[in-house]
């Protein structure tokens, strides 16, 4: 019997331990694969008609969470790459929400996608994220290869 008991706390720790590495290595390659990166805009930060960046870059399969830190705004959709299907915050364009709301959308197709927040829009409450493989800003320094306009 404890030849067997022996045998079977050796199987048992060998099937924990291969458990335990695989565990292991989907973290490890979940930390690094697409769709893992939540990037934060804040909406009217300190009162001020903004988004906060203007600007943000991610790559396919990452996620934006606006969080709103003054009252009455919203995030309308004005363009996006052809195929892509975001709608901004929920309700039609005169839905508006207040501090403390929060709304995230994850972006799968790269291209550029505006928004703007309805009643201050023609404050210059203008935003944009924009889709690329890198997730990150082009640089602006050297070289003009994979530069495009638009």
């Amino acid at each position: 019997m404890s030849a067997e008991d022996s045998v079977s706390r050796r199987g048992f720790l060998r099937t924990a331990t291969g458990a335990a590495a695989v565990a292991g290595a989907a973290g490890a390659g979940a930390g690094t694969a697409a769709g893992q990166t939540t990037k934060e805009v804040i909406v009217g930060p300190g009162g001020s008609l903004v988004f906060e960046p203007a600007t943000v870059y991610v790559a396919p399969g990452d996620t934006v969470h606006f969080v709103w830190e003054s009252d009455n705004h919203n995030v309308v959709v004005e363009s996006q790459p052809e195929g892509a299907s975001w709608e901004g915050t929920e309700g039609d364009a005169n839905t508006l929400y207040n501090t403390g709301h929060e709304y995230e959308y994850t972006f799968e197709t790269t291209g550029t996608y505006s928004y703007f927040c309805q009643p201050h829009r023609s404050a210059g409450m203008v935003g944009e994220v924009v889709v690329n493989e890198s997730g990150q800003a082009p640089s602006s320094g050297g070289g003009g290869e994979g530069g495009g306009g638009g």
